[in-house]
């Protein structure tokens, strides 16, 4: 089976099972062209419901019908008599490269199905020109295929890019009396928001920076900031450089227990271990070992990723900094560039040159009666200007 067909075959009716179909009672006719009554149900596994990121292997593409049972459908013909000349016909698209294969039951191949009979489909079940119970030869014809640049576009990806996969799918019977009555239609999306392609990385933002950055910080309840898929868990893990043991090691030792939001407890050489959604973390001040001055720590971040049936941990290089000493004296606020362009966006271009130009200097902020200064107030202003560029926030026309 070549991959064409077994991407029909397979990838079908992975994405076929999340379907619910709608049935055409709508459509009944009178007499002889009254639509039939006919049941589907289809069971999604597991491994499709909660997966965030699906691999090529997961969806058996190269398993030659002998991969896991992804999907199982039941079709079940409710009538007391023979329905015959039933087809079916598909359409596979992705919302960034358009149609990938879209294709229909041949005309001179129906099928039909017994008085009450029952037929159960998987996507092992589903053969060259056969459906498993059904007598006769079924066979599809396309009428458009864009697999093979589909996968050409995947390089070395072993997953399924992030991007919403439409299926469109329709049963339908024809008769010289009545032409092309559809029975049942649907339309399905798998993929979306919580969807991760194996392309996506995680970047550490704040505080600190690489390992033996010699990164100072005053702060100590910071604010650890990255970027990374929403959606998903993450699991913060910071550890005190003990002098003996490296960065990985301290690290790899504090993974090896469960964080402190599912029960565990922190080693000696442990400062935080927490699971959070979401892309940003204070700092706390209870349920975590206090930060010391003139000590080294590392962090990390680690994603849980529902693979489908399984749990893939995918984590970011690891960040290092330093608790100095905070100085004598209210700290202010570093104007770098995101900060500039956060006040411009209040204040205007000419109100922000006039306050540049008479030398001022940026103490500390104030947003809903909780005062931040320093890096805190530098961090909380980088995320306004984020939530503007991105539409969150929109300020009114200044007078």
């Amino acid at each position: 089976m070549d991959t064409n067909r077994r991407f029909l075959a397979l990838f079908t009716v992975v994405v076929l099972c999340i379907i619910c179909f709608v049935p055409g009672s709508n459509l009944h006719g009178q007499g002889q062209c009254e639509v039939p009554n006919v049941d589907f149900r289809i069971d999604l596994s597991p491994t499709l419901e909660n997966a965030q990121e699906l691999g090529l292997a997961t969806l058996g593409l190269d398993s030659e019908g002998k991969g896991p049972v992804l999907a199982s459908a039941f079709l079940q013909n409710l009538e007391d008599s023979l329905i015959s000349n039933l087809y079916l016909e598909f359409s596979i698209e992705a919302a960034k490269k358009g149609v990938i294969i879209s294709f229909r039951q041949k005309d001179i191949n129906p099928f039909s199905l017994d008085p009450r009979q029952l037929v159960y489909v998987t996507n092992n079940n589903i053969t060259d020109d056969a459906i498993l119970g059904v007598e006769e030869t079924v066979s599809f014809e396309e009428t458009e295929n864009n697999v093979d640049e589909f996968f050409e576009d995947l390089d070395d990806v072993s997953t399924l890019p992030s991007d919403v996969y439409t299926v469109s799918a329709t049963l339908y019977r024809r008769t010289n009396a009545c032409g092309r009555q559809e029975v049942a239609t649907a339309f399905a999306e798998i993929g979306g928001e919580a969807f991760i392609s194996e392309e996506q990385d995680i970047f550490l933002r704040t505080p600190g920076d690489v390992i033996d950055g010699n990164v100072e910080i005053t702060n100590p309840f910071p604010q650890f900031s990255w970027e990374g898929e929403a959606g998903i868990e993450y699991r913060l893990v910071v550890v005190n450089d003990n002098g003996q043991d490296s960065p990985e090691s301290l690290l790899q030792g504090a993974t090896s227990t469960e964080p402190t939001t599912s029960g565990g407890s922190l080693l000696e050489f442990e400062n935080l271990d927490v699971t959070l959604t979401g892309n940003t973390f204070q700092y706390p001040s209870s349920g975590a070992q206090p930060l010391e001055e003139g000590q080294t720590y590392y962090w990390q971040i680690i994603a849980s990723i529902q693979t489908g049936n399984s749990t893939e941990e995918r984590s970011s290089e690891v960040w290092s900094f330093v608790l100095a000493k905070a100085e004598s004296g209210e700290p202010t606020v570093v104007i770098n560039n995101e900060i500039r362009r956060t006040l411009v966006s209040f204040l205007g271009e000419d109100a922000y040159n006039r306050l540049k130009e008479a030398g001022f200097s940026l103490q500390n902020i104030e947003i809903d009666g909780v005062v931040m200064s320093g890096p805190q107030a530098t961090i909380k202003l980088a995320e306004i200007l984020q939530k503007i560029e991105d539409g969150d926030i929109i300020i009114g026309e200044r007078q």
